[in-house]
């Protein structure tokens, strides 16, 4: 399979284990704000006991002989209800409504069937502490799903970096391995002309010895840059989820597009994109959400619940919806707090410590990332220039080394002067393509910190 670097990054993003991976953990987050917003639209439940069905000894009291006795007694007992409820943001509390149907059957001395009904019943219950939950969910849950969303894309564009990391490795042993497949071939070549001139006493035998040494050396250099390859070449396969088996074939980007980055500019899209800055606001509103509950809770706690109904009893279905009967409840709880040791106070104030110190964590969570696309940004911009210096240096070294071999056929040149300009060419193409990889994996991390597309210029979503 023959990859380019944009193909191995697009593999990795969409369809490698760990990027769906981190999609499925989005996914967790995505139904949960699902199940939120669904909380804040009216819940309609029916509770219902179809049969409940007693038989048991039960102790009465009998006129008669003025004693207690125990007497059999019988019971079933049906009923329904169905109930809604729509929660009420604004105040923190939520209205609910209510209608049912029961039915008590007693089968002992005395048979006796009783119809209970509650045609209609509606109410309002709130916790009376000053603490709204629906009010800070409201801010608290579109900022979790976007935080999860943003670790989303930052995950899968690190699992992309990884691979393009992996896909710059593989081209190095790649290139390790073709300079190690033409040195042998050039070493077999020279190591003919070398015996060739050695028969005429063009050279010495101590200079024949060195081009069989070099022909020896080299096919050692070949062996481990196959190994190496085949080693990179698994590495990528499995990351990209292919079979271990696969040969790669890479193209690698000897040229690069034209790329302007300013700090200004990447800060900026990182503060807009990167989930570091907006897991840390979230942490600290979280925390200072926790610590106004428990300031709240430190003191008089007290709720209440009031409902206005119709209900009525009757021994006949059909009698048990006549002239209903008002139903009113009004429930006021109290809880005051007379000793408890500093219990509550304490906790709220750990609560404001941990408030705090989130606070402090986001300041340094933004410093740190700041600081990050920085040098980035300033390695981006060196390595770019560093790549276009290597590339005259290698051309530079091939002509240098071609003019010299050709020198060396003629017998021109000793065979230190070929050796050396070989290794200078060869240094050369390993410099070109540590500079390509140097300034890929810093670009492909600024982009990962800013989940920007700078060449595109567009926000990156996965």
């Amino acid at each position: 399979m023959t990859l380019d670097l944009e193909r191995t990054f697009q593999l990795a993003t969409d369809s490698s284990i760990t990027a769906d991976r981190y999609r499925s953990v989005f996914q967790e987050a995505h139904f949960a704000w699902l199940s939120w917003m669904a909380g804040r639209k009216p819940q309609i439940s029916l509770t219902s006991i179809p049969l409940q069905y007693e038989q048991f000894m039960t102790q009465r009291y009998v006129s008669n002989t003025d004693n207690d006795e125990y007497r059999e007694q019988k019971r079933l007992v049906s009923s329904i209800d169905l109930q809604a409820q729509q929660v009420m943001e604004p105040w923190g509390g939520s209205f609910y409504a209510s209608t049912g149907l029961a039915y008590l059957g007693n089968y002992g001395d005395i048979v006796q069937h009783q119809f209970a009904t509650t045609p209609v019943r509606v109410g309002y219950r709130q916790e009376l502490l000053g603490y709204n939950p629906y009010r800070w969910s409201r801010q608290t849950e579109p900022m979790r799903l976007n935080a999860a969303r943003q670790q989303m894309n930052y995950s899968v564009e690190q699992t992309g970096a990884e691979a393009v990391k992996r896909f710059f490795t593989l081209a190095v042993a790649q290139e390790q391995l073709r300079m190690a497949q033409e040195q042998l071939q050039t070493s077999d070549s020279i190591l003919a002309i070398g015996r060739r001139r050695f028969s005429i006493a063009s050279i010495s035998k101590a200079e024949l010895e060195i081009l069989a040494l070099q022909r020896s050396l080299a096919t050692t250099t070949l062996k481990s840059a196959q190994l190496s390859y085949q080693k990179a070449t698994k590495s990528l396969a499995l990351w990209l989820g292919m079979d271990e088996l696969t040969q790669l074939e890479l193209i690698v980007p000897s040229v690069l597009p034209h790329l302007s980055v300013t700090v200004g500019d990447a800060i900026h899209q990182a503060s807009q994109h990167n989930p570091n800055y907006l897991s840390a606001e979230l942490k600290e509103l979280e925390a200072r959400r926790d610590a106004q509950q428990l300031k709240r809770k430190k003191g008089l706690n007290a709720s209440i619940d009031a409902s206005i109904g119709l209900n009525q009893v009757a021994e006949r279905f059909e009698h048990a919806y006549r002239s209903p009967l008002v139903q009113n409840q009004v429930t006021v709880n109290l809880t005051v707090p007379i000793a408890d040791y500093g219990k509550q106070r304490n906790a709220w104030l750990a609560a404001e410590s941990k408030a705090e110190t989130a606070a402090r964590q986001r300041q340094e969570q933004h410093r740190d990332t700041e600081l990050d696309i920085v040098q980035t940004v300033a390695e981006v911009n060196q390595r770019q220039s560093m790549v276009d210096d290597t590339r005259q240096s290698l051309q530079i070294a091939e002509d240098a080394y071609t003019a010299m071999l050709q020198r060396f056929v003629r017998g021109q040149a000793t065979v230190n002067d070929l050796s050396l300009a070989q290794q200078y060419w060869q240094d050369a193409r390993r410099g070109q393509i540590t500079a390509l990889q140097d300034f890929w994996n810093s670009y492909y991390h600024l982009r990962q910190l800013t989940l920007y597309d700078f060449f595109r210029h567009q926000p990156i979503h996965h």
